[in-house]
């Protein structure tokens, strides 16, 4: 096995990287100034991509729960997200990151200036990164806390954080992720009924009923200026995005008998751990180790929904990055290991695509998660370079041309699933030119 280790000019090297950081950041923070807004607008998407392949395992949430949504409180801004994320590399570029304010629905940047949801610097730089430790894949871990006292948002609503090495133009971009702030002023009440309101519908979905009191600044203009955002575990594919409310009364706005609060239930996630390569892990069938990097083989998988519910826990779709030693450090320590999935099925499907879906591709349905059809093993299947640690997956199916995934066809749906909803209550602001998020509430099916 091959060992890296702390090059021997590291301390030397790290104190000139912070010099050479601090004057190449003065000028380019009047370059960005000038090019954020334009370049912001050449992304593919305001969604959660990488854009370079050497950008790995990227994760963002609280500092305190590696679990919740990366969501900060106006009101308690500071120092509230950790971002994490490798590159793989022997040498550590420079990492620089800024925001883009977004509106409610994230298909463009807010028509408003940098420098009025932002005080500080433009961008700044991410000092914190550290080599990795005796692993067969080299890699570079980078770390940062935000926000800083160096660069703060300062309002609520849907932010992308853009992460980019040396200047910020768009060959220059290694991912984009999604983080809100929301300014508490409503209160979400939500239920979910045993059926849906129409039984035409199946009886095996969630429906999601809502009512949002609020102060006097929905009045009048609720229905023209308010829109919900309802998120079903950690997809976007399948959000609903601009939902208007049913009916308004004086003191609260109603979510009922709505279709689109109508989602597919879908059936428990999958689940495999590599946090320990020397025991044979769960659901895997064997373990090697290749010249580059160790080969996981889970077992092949069979499909779900031609059989009765069983009731598993999981995380609704997350992952968690650990090694199962606590005197090791997985940030550093933690290897890279291909993972071979296999799904037994007969015939291949026509004109549809299947993804291995979940935080393990963060939520994402392209070319790097969609499996390949075996017909000699008659099944699909996806080899993927992954970090140790704890991964939830379910396979989600996908009609060519479509962008929402139906995970169904291979697992089922059941009333029963354990789904995580999170809704985001967004309100325009006329006068100012942007969305509002006024409030956040996640509630789960049972």
């Amino acid at each position: 096995m091959k060992t890296i280790t702390y090059k021997s000019q590291m301390t030397k090297d790290k104190s000139l990287r912070l010099t050479a950081r601090s004057s190449q950041l003065v000028a380019l923070i009047s370059f960005l100034i000038i090019s954020i807004s334009l370049n912001a607008q050449q992304l593919q998407s305001y969604s959660d991509k990488n854009y370079n392949d050497k950008v790995q395992t990227v994760l963002l949430h609280p500092v305190a729960d590696s679990l919740v949504k990366p969501i900060i409180h106006l009101n308690d801004m500071m120092g509230k997200l950790h971002l994490q994320f490798d590159v793989f590399s022997n040498d550590a570029p420079y990492m620089y990151y800024t925001f883009v304010h977004c509106n409610n629905d994230w298909t463009q940047q807010s028509d408003i200036q940098q420098i009025e949801y932002l005080d500080g610097f433009s961008s700044d730089d991410i000092e914190n990164y550290s080599f990795s430790l005796n692993t067969m894949v080299d890699y570079v871990h980078f770390d940062l806390v935000f926000p800083t006292e160096d660069m703060i948002p300062k309002i609520s609503g849907n932010y992308l954080l853009i992460v980019f090495e040396n200047e910020l133009t768009p060959e220059n971009i290694y991912f984009t992720r999604r983080f809100m702030i929301v300014d508490d002023m409503a209160n979400i009440n939500v239920n979910i009924p045993r059926y849906p309101f129409d039984l035409s519908l199946g009886t095996d979905k969630q429906q999601l009923e809502m009512t949002i009191s609020y102060p006097d600044i929905f009045n009048s203009l609720a229905e023209q200026y308010s829109n919900v955002t309802i998120q079903q575990n950690g997809r976007w594919d399948n959000a609903v995005t601009g939902l208007k409310p049913t009916y308004v009364y004086p003191d609260y706005l109603s979510y009922e008998n709505n279709t689109k609060t109508v989602f597919n239930s879908g059936n428990q996630y999958r689940r495999f751990n590599t946090s320990n390569l020397h025991n044979l892990p769960e659901q895997t069938r064997s373990v090697v180790m290749s010249n580059d990097y160790y080969v996981v083989t889970l077992y092949n998988d069979q499909r779900r929904n031609l059989y009765a519910y069983v009731d598993e826990q999981d995380l609704f779709g997350e992952k968690i990055i650990y090694l199962e030693r606590d005197d090791r450090n997985a940030a550093i320590e933690a290897d890279y290991v291909m993972v071979e999935f296999f799904l037994d099925w007969a015939p291949v499907m026509q004109n549809q695509d299947v993804y291995v879906m979940g935080a393990i591709t963060d939520w994402n349905l392209n070319e790097k998660n969609k499996m390949t059809y075996d017909f000699e093993r008659k099944g699909y299947s996806l080899n993927l370079l992954l970090k140790q640690g704890y991964y939830d997956y379910i396979y989600a199916v996908k009609e060519k041309g479509q962008t929402t995934a139906d995970v169904a066809t291979v697992a089922g749906n059941f009333w029963q699933t354990k789904n995580e909803y999170t809704i985001y209550l967004y309100l325009f602001n006329p006068t100012q030119n942007y969305d509002q998020l006024i409030g956040v509430k996640t509630v789960l099916s049972h």
